[in-house]
């Protein structure tokens, strides 16, 4: 499918400059200053339209790649999962375009590695010498506390790094300082129940009360997008992200309010339907209580699924939420991004995937991924100048290559 560019329109070449300025109204992004007004004093310059990113991939092209993937780092006992995480993300970047030009990465496996056995280290810390002795879970605590942030910035500059378009590759900014501000809260809440039950065994009151951290989570998880999308670099261009720390709160406090109705409703039929059952059908109330085995294991199966539904329903509200107000609340100078992930057809392409994939034994795994990604990126749309403008922007010589250096040297990823 082609996609209309500017060049296809023929405008003028525009400074990059112009257009840096927008804001929400009537619910779409317009510029903050009258778009006809402008246009006339440019010659009559065309304001670019809204670009879509199209995903060319297949889901039984990506099962290929997934089974070999699987087949291997099994084979080797996860080794080469790093180099199955390379042809994955290659996939799916290399299929991925905008403006008829496609993304690519260019990631070394080796390098991914290196991050794959810094993780398994610090889960094996986590989970055996965490609880081993006070003074270890002390030790832990602290090295985890002050070597997580600079990972995760890490980790950033790699993805970033080797990703490329129109030959161009992305970067990551964030400052050290920026990392401890967004990921430090995390750690130290992530942790902190864990640390309550290692010092205090028979004060199970103080891990409840750790546990309580939790409640920052919204703003916590705010804090972690708006550091991601606020230091990405595209040649000289440099984004802005003025999403506000309580951007999610709403959103975290809606499912919260839901799960709690629900259970209510959920305990109240119960009692009620048990009340009406004994007094109006005794005869069936004890036919029911005598019942084979089998129907207590449909009933279960039922209330299983109602609460797979259920978390589905909040997981997807939650992922769209933050995905669109962060992306919303992104921007570039020249460049204005609008996401608009509608929840209920999200959610249903969750529940979808899910049962699909429980069904076929995880064969329907591939699949489901392509497909979330495909529904993700279907909704993403950007309004830019000439991107082969942008992509002419290079960025200063010989400090850009030390920049690039320092991040292969000291980057590296720590996801699956």
């Amino acid at each position: 499918m082609h996609i209309q560019t500017d060049a296809d329109l023929c405008l003028p070449t525009i400074p990059l400059t112009q257009y840096q300025d927008w804001s929400h109204h009537d619910g779409a992004r317009m510029p903050v200053s009258d778009i006809a007004t402008v246009a006339s004093i440019h010659n009559n310059v065309v304001v670019p339209e809204w670009q879509n990113i199209t995903f060319t991939g297949k889901g039984r092209e990506y099962f290929r790649i997934w089974i070999v993937n699987l087949c291997l780092s099994l084979a080797t006992l996860g080794i080469y999962s790093a180099w199955a995480k390379v042809r994955r993300l290659q996939y799916f970047d290399r299929n991925t375009s905008l403006a008829g030009a496609g993304f690519n990465f260019h990631g070394d496996p080796r390098t991914i590695l290196r991050g794959r056995i810094v993780a398994v280290i610090l889960l094996f810390c986590y989970h055996y010498l965490f609880t081993f002795s006070k003074s270890l879970a002390l030790t832990f605590f602290v090295v985890f506390l002050l070597g997580v942030p600079i990972m995760m910035r890490s980790a950033l500059r790699f993805r970033l790094r080797q990703t490329s378009y129109r030959g161009l590759r992305f970067h990551f900014d964030g400052s050290p300082g920026g990392a401890y501000r967004a990921y430090l809260p995390v750690a130290f809440v992530v942790l902190l129940p864990g640390l309550a039950g290692v010092l205090n065994p028979k004060k199970p009151e103080l891990v409840t009360l750790a546990f309580a951290a939790y409640l920052a989570w919204p703003w916590l998880h705010a804090r972690m997008r708006i550091y991601q999308h606020g230091n990405i670099r595209f040649g000289q261009l440099h984004s802005a992200c003025d999403m506000k720390g309580g951007a999610l709160g709403w959103s975290y406090f809606a499912v919260v309010l839901a799960l709690f109705c629900v259970g209510v409703l959920f305990f109240f039929a119960m009692g009620f339907g048990k009340v009406i059952m004994e007094k109006q059908a005794p005869g069936l109330w004890r036919s029911l209580k005598n019942a084979a085995d089998w129907v207590f294991v449909l009933i279960a199966i039922a209330a299983t699924l109602a609460g797979v539904l259920v978390a589905l329903a909040c997981v997807s509200y939650i992922q769209a939420a933050a995905w669109n107000k962060s992306w919303d609340a992104t921007s570039f100078p020249g460049m204005d991004i609008d996401s608009s992930l509608p929840y209920w057809p999200y959610w249903r392409l969750q529940v979808r995937n899910f049962f699909f994939t429980v069904f076929s034994a995880g064969l329907y795994r591939p699949f489901a991924v392509v497909a979330l990604y495909q529904f993700r990126l279907r909704h993403v749309r950007f309004r830019t100048l000439e991107l082969d403008q942008v992509s002419a922007v290079q960025a200063g010589g010989e400090m850009q290559a030390t920049g690039d250096s320092s991040a292969d040297l000291f980057g590296f990823d720590l996801s699956w």
